[in-house]
């Protein structure tokens, strides 16, 4: 059986991997690894033994320096998704514009004499 220390380890490299995907952009496989991070989060922390509260704290320390390095990913991966939004937006605006400019005249001319 595992103890807390070995889960919280596991954590960590749950937490490493889940860094890696949202570094790649694969947002839907860095969210199950961060529900896998903190079900083993909770699970050592119900497993928790006083006689090893220091050792607990340099792990939880160690992971909470990897959550900052995982929300400094995602808001980077949240600011160029923004970006490539608003560029997209842009762009349809201008194309609208082309549009909006291009009348499409019909074929025959306006005058012509359909009755013969």
């Amino acid at each position: 059986m595992q103890d807390e220390l070995d889960i919280l380890e596991r954590a960590m490299e749950t937490g490493r991997a889940e860094l890696s995907q949202l570094a790649q952009g694969e947002v839907e496989e860095a969210e199950r690894l961060a529900q896998e991070r903190l079900n083993l989060m909770e699970e050592a922390w119900r497993m928790r033994d006083p006689k090893k509260i220091s050792a607990l704290k340099e792990k939880l320390l160690q992971l909470q320096s990897l959550q900052g390095q995982i929300t400094a990913e995602a808001r980077r991966l949240h600011e160029a998704i923004k970006r490539d939004l608003l560029r997209a937006r842009q762009e349809n605006q201008r194309l609208t514009g082309y549009r909006s400019s291009l009348r499409v005249s019909p074929l025959g001319g306006r005058f012509i004499d359909r009755a013969g």
